[in-house]
């Protein structure tokens, strides 16, 4: 019984992380010999109450959203407790 209740813990505290995405964030100098991908932004509602509020969360979501147009690298444009905005490359190794 001990057993199976330390198993169903440790599925629930897997089952709860979250991963981040692959996408490295980067200078310009960095990046010049990369493949430009697009300019990614994201922002936060303005009207929401920031009870549990996360100073990276449009962060994450703009990661993601490199992440899934196939980018390797990101470099901030702007970013901001309201929004964030990156030109985001993709790099050959």
């Amino acid at each position: 019984m001990k057993k199976l209740l330390w198993l169903i813990s440790a599925l629930f505290i897997a089952a709860c992380t979250q991963t981040l995405p692959a996408v490295k964030v980067a200078e310009e100098e960095m990046v010049q010999d990369c493949e430009y991908v697009a300019t990614i932004s994201e922002t936060a509602d303005p009207g929401r109450i920031l009870d549990n509020y996360r100073p990276t969360e449009h962060q994450d979501e703009a990661l993601q959203r490199a992440a899934n147009l196939g980018a390797t690298h990101i470099v901030w444009v702007y970013d901001y407790r309201i929004g964030s905005a990156g030109m985001a490359y993709r790099c050959q190794p």
